[in-house]
């Protein structure tokens, strides 16, 4: 395979940023994705690719919630501030506002451009990362009207 090649068309696809959060017996955690997609209209589901090794999959194997916060392009700080060692234990959270989702509590970014919050359908792994399925089991709007931050505008680079 040519590398360089591959590296270059993967650069080129379309990503948005958003932070990736959970809450396991008190324990709250995120970290910043790129890899999301809806997967279904009905029920409405997405999927989001998470690192096999960090801490974030077991806490949402555990947890079985999760929620996705879309980061506006105001956020580039907090893009990067979550992005840190994802397989660490750090509190990422700390200093970033957060409130409960009204369905399981896990934390959602009250400063996002919105969120949906996640019931976890199925895990699968995939490569070093492992897939994670969540039915959307309820969402909220906090900016409307506010642009989307995308991995090619933060200037962050997240590609095989």
């Amino acid at each position: 395979m040519n590398a360089a090649a591959k590296q270059t068309v993967f650069r080129h696809f379309t990503y948005g940023l958003y932070a990736l959060t959970v809450k396991r017996e008190g324990d709250e955690h995120g970290i910043t994705a790129n890899w999301v997609s809806q997967a279904s209209f009905d029920p409405p589901m997405v999927v989001v690719a998470v690192e096999s090794t960090s801490k974030m999959i077991e806490m949402i194997r555990d947890a079985r919630h999760f929620a996705i916060s879309v980061l506006h392009e105001g956020q580039r700080e907090l893009a990067d501030k979550l992005g840190r060692g994802s397989a660490g234990a750090s509190p990422r959270l700390k200093g970033i506002k957060t409130k409960p989702g009204p369905i399981s509590g896990v934390p959602v970014l009250a400063e996002a451009l919105g969120w949906v919050e996640c019931r976890v359908v199925a895990t699968l792994p995939s490569g070093d990362h492992t897939l994670v399925l969540g039915e959307v089991v309820e969402a909220g709007v906090e900016h409307e009207g506010a642009q989307p931050l995308t991995l090619q505008e933060s200037g962050l680079k997240y590609s095989g």
